[in-house]
């Protein structure tokens, strides 16, 4: 970037400070010229007119001499003499007469010094003498009036020499104010002049720059020269102004290059989402495999790659999926080393090489990056990707693939826990199925197989009675075994994600009423929130036990089942039936399988039971289910 750049010049504050003070040395210059003009014109005057009073007084002497007959004084001599001292001293001695130094005419100096010598020498004496004696004779009255004649000459000579310095002062002093009036227009068409070359013309042109610019005239500059402020102003604008053309020279470039930023990450955040919702699905292991290297290979564009999990079992690594290599090149899993398995693992990067064993190099490849298959802080396996030209380090795309790649373990593990989930979930319904079993079925079967011993005892002994009644419990406890074989098979068969809970209960009482020919009432009060499904799913089971144990042991005759869904849901069974004694139920609750059974799937769904009973009094199950927040 290239700026006009100028000499150093002067700054403006300090032209403008140089211009004041000329201006204000000429103003001064001239206010104490006029004053001393004024001075003089001042002094002048009033020695003029002293010495016109004195002339008056000595022609009114001059006048006394010619007509008094008697020669006496009719007048102060004394004082006119001391008035004419006193006008003598201010002309010629004060301040070493300054009337005489401001003075420009050294005619004026010398009439002075022959009005003195006059007065001092001729006047004044014989002035003094006729004062002394009141007389004068006729030689000393024409003496005196020579010399007043003398006198007055010089004082008119004087004065007329004082009038022309006079006339010439105040020509001065008008050409003086006529001198300032000019001074001041020039210093007016000065002032303009410099604050057109110095601030307006600059201004001017940066203006038109500005102008120029919003123009979008990259190229313009300008060149305010003229004080040190416009030169950096001017190299300030001449610099933005490169700036700017700079700017907007590359901005398709850079936008460009902002567009394929963009376009890439975008491109990363899709592999991401289409991943991270695909991972959400359902799906196999192979299914998840194959789109998760699809996608992979298809985002770096690498020829081929491999899937290796790593078997804690074995220490190694296994080979599970390939895409583009030889079967040979496929094992190379098994072969990794346990150093190389430790680099891999403590790398929080992913490990780039470059020199491939021999079965890779063979297939072309040159070049392979391992990315980390990781579930937070535990490792699950690796991916490799493989090329055949060698590539250049891009961060964004290994923090996507590190990212993805953890994904993928995030996706694995929520699939091995799911299956255990599955696994868990089975075995449950085992346990529950096989107590089922031992709490209805194996009893039964028990006691038919007793029946059966009893029965056989009784045919050798040919004892009529004891086979008929044997032959009455066997029929008895295999109708009971297959009762509960039904109710077993009908409990596994319910269905409870769209029908209601109040239909669902109705289906259980209504089968359990045609079983049993038990009475059932059942009252709902349904102001809350709707169960999910696995909390009616457990309440229908819990209910179906419930309702299970008092077809074995109550022998009551009504069932009451109320339903409260509010702001906790409870539901309640009481039966009217032969009760249990309160200490034996205590025992009970610990080895019941029944009430096991209950309690198992009440906690499934964070709910409790409560059992009450008394002989003779019935039996109560009250199940209760708190909400979140209650």
């Amino acid at each position: 970037m290239t700026v006009n750049t100028t000499p150093e010049a002067p700054q403006l504050t300090s032209r403008l400070l140089r211009l004041a003070l000329l201006w204000v040395i000429v103003l001064i210059a001239s206010v104490v010229y006029t004053l001393f003009l004024s001075r003089q014109m001042e002094i002048t005057t009033e020695v003029t007119r002293r010495a016109t009073d004195i002339r008056a007084e000595l022609y009114q002497v001059g006048y006394d001499l010619t007509t008094t007959q008697v020669r006496s004084p009719t007048m102060d001599i004394q004082g006119v003499v001391w008035r004419v001292d006193q006008m003598l001293n201010l002309a010629m001695l004060g301040d070493e007469s300054t009337y005489r130094v401001m003075a420009k005419d050294e005619r004026i100096d010398d009439i002075m010094v022959h009005i003195d010598e006059t007065w001092r020498q001729s006047v004044k004496p014989l002035l003094l003498r006729w004062n002394e004696n009141h007389q004068v004779n006729e030689q000393g009255r024409r003496e005196i009036l020579l010399g007043l004649d003398l006198l007055n000459h010089e004082l008119d000579e004087w004065q007329n020499l004082t009038d022309e310095e006079v006339n010439r002062n105040i020509i001065v002093l008008r050409f003086t104010q006529v001198a300032l009036g000019g001074l001041s227009i020039l210093s007016v068409i000065v002032v303009m002049w410099f604050l057109f070359a110095s601030v307006l013309r600059p201004l001017n042109q940066l203006q038109l720059g500005i102008e120029r610019l919003k123009a979008s005239d990259w190229k313009t500059r300008v060149h305010a020269e003229g004080t040190q402020e416009f030169s950096q102003i001017s190299a300030g604008f001449n610099e933005l102004a490169s700036h700017l053309d700079d700017v907007y020279s590359n901005l398709e470039k850079k936008v460009a290059e902002k567009t394929a930023s963009l376009a890439e990450k975008n491109a990363h955040l899709t592999a991401l989402y289409g991943l991270t919702s695909f991972l959400g699905e359902q799906h196999s292991m192979e299914e998840m495999l194959e789109s998760f290297m699809a996608r992979v290979l298809t985002l770096t564009g690498a020829p081929a790659a491999q899937v290796c999990f790593w078997n804690e079992r074995r220490s190694r690594f296994e080979s599970t999926l390939t895409k583009g290599l030889s079967e040979t090149v496929s094992k190379e899993c098994e072969k990794i080393s346990p150093q190389l398995t430790e680099e891999i693992f403590a790398s929080p990067y992913p490990l780039w090489t470059d020199s491939l064993p021999q079965e890779q190099s063979k297939g072309g490849f040159v070049q392979k990056a391992t990315y980390h298959i990781r579930n937070k802080q535990k490792n699950i396996g690796v991916f490799v990707l493989f090329y055949r030209e060698h590539q250049q380090g891009d961060a964004a795309l290994d923090t996507l693939l590190e990212n993805l790649g953890r994904h993928l373990g995030a996706a694995i593990e929520n699939m091995r826990l799911a299956a255990l989930d599955q696994q868990m979930a089975v075995a449950q319904e085992r346990n529950i199925l096989a107590q089922n079993l031992h709490d209805s079925i194996a009893q039964t079967l028990s006691f038919v197989n007793l029946q059966v011993q009893m029965l056989e005892g009784a045919l050798k002994n040919k004892n009529q009675a004891q086979i008929d009644d044997g032959i009455t419990q066997i029929r008895a406890g295999v109708q009971e075994c297959y009762d509960d074989v039904r109710e077993l098979l009908l409990n596994f068969r319910t269905r409870v994600y769209k029908e209601e809970l109040s239909e669902l209960i109705q289906s259980v009482l209504e089968r359990f009423e045609r079983q049993t020919h038990v009475k059932t009432h059942l009252s709902m009060q349904n102001d809350g929130a709707e169960l999910t499904s696995a909390q009616k799913l457990q309440v229908i089971f819990i209910l179906q036990e419930a309702l299970s144990n008092v077809r074995k042991h109550a022998r009551a005759q009504t069932v009451m089942v109320n339903v409260r869904n509010g702001k906790q849901f409870e539901m309640t069974v009481m039966d009217d039936g032969v009760g249990i004694d309160p200490l034996l139920l205590a025992e009970r609750k610990q080895s019941h399988v029944g009430l096991s059974i209950m309690r198992e799937r009440a906690q499934k769904v964070n709910a409790h039971i409560e059992i009450e009973s008394e002989i003779d009094q019935g039996t109560t199950v009250r199940l209760i289910l708190p909400r979140e927040g209650h």
